[in-house]
């Protein structure tokens, strides 16, 4: 199954950064270490915890709600309550007192992972980890499990819908979202899926979206390899219960793609197994030289 391998073994390789900057969007919460620095007229360092209600609490300043402010939206109600407190503070060349607050330890998260997950059960993460993290200390989709509609809920709606195959084809990571606490995951079951084999570059079992077809898969293989002959592409098809007759289960169809026109395409069932075969070892202008000769072999025959 395609995309099953990157979910095993050892993950330390995708497990996120702690360390440096975080992104500009990143959502103060519960939990959250930061440190205010002021230089200038004041020379003050204040490490500061975002407490379960979500404030932070500075000395000769009071308490301010930061919960779910991100680092530029923090900095902004600091200049209004530091200024207040500290003359020097203020936006401007002529500051005489200048503040800088950063993240210091981060917060851990306890999200859900369940349906047909390998690993499904609740995981405390860092408070930066994505969608893709959390799935890969799940040990990804279980066998049954689909790799194309993983669903990511908050507070009982959708907030995101990832498909893997985006981000393990295209190397698109755009639909990954970084989790909030108490985030659940789903796993719903695999939709169809195909196999293809033969000539291509990738070949595994695809899960199929509604919709896509032979060129979808083929594309999802890498494409066909130099010696593919994509003029009898064979499908070993079981025919839907409804199309079945006494000794007529499976069939044989060949589909001669180069036939097909730029927005033609060949619709393909839940269990398909697909061959791509190579061309033939005919050459049509060669000529063999056999014997008691200095350099036998082929030879290219030219006219005349």
């Amino acid at each position: 199954v395609f995309g099953r391998s990157v979910f095993g073994g050892t993950r330390t390789e995708f497990d996120p950064v702690v360390t440096g900057p975080v992104d500009p969007d990143y959502a103060l919460g519960a939990g959250d270490q930061l440190q205010l620095i002021l230089t200038g007229d004041v020379e003050l360092a204040v490490p500061l915890v975002v407490t379960r209600e979500g404030f932070i609490v500075i000395p000769q300043v009071g308490q301010i709600f930061v919960n779910g402010l991100t680092l530029g939206d923090l900095t902004d109600a600091l200049y209004a309550r530091l200024g207040a407190a500290y003359s020097g503070v203020r936006r401007g060349a002529d500051a005489t007192t200048t503040f800088h607050v950063a993240l210091g330890r981060l917060r851990s998260n306890l999200v859900y992972i369940v349906g047909d997950v390998s690993l499904p059960g609740g995981y405390q993460i860092s408070s930066v980890s994505t969608v893709f993290n959390a799935l890969y200390q799940a040990g990804g989709p279980g066998e049954p499990g689909s790799m194309r509609s993983i669903e990511v809920r908050r507070g009982g709606r959708l907030v995101a819908e990832l498909d893997l195959y985006d981000y393990l084809i295209r190397g698109d990571a755009s639909a990954d979202i970084r989790l909030e606490q108490g985030d659940r995951i789903f796993v719903p079951i695999v939709g169809s899926q195909v196999s293809i084999q033969g000539l291509v570059r990738r070949p595994a079992i695809y899960e199929l979206k509604p919709g896509e077809q032979l060129r979808d898969l083929i594309a999802f293989a890498g494409g066909p390899r130099p010696e593919a002959y994509v003029r009898r592409i064979q499908i070993d098809r079981i025919l839907p219960p409804a199309e079945r007759t006494p000794g007529l289960e499976r069939v044989i169809v060949d589909v001669d793609l180069e036939a097909l026109a730029d927005n033609e395409d060949f619709a393909l069932l839940d269990g398909d197994r697909v061959t791509v075969s190579g061309i033939g070892e005919r050459r049509s202008n060669q000529v063999v030289v056999e014997g008691h000769v200095e350099r036998p072999g082929l030879f290219e025959l030219v006219p005349n």
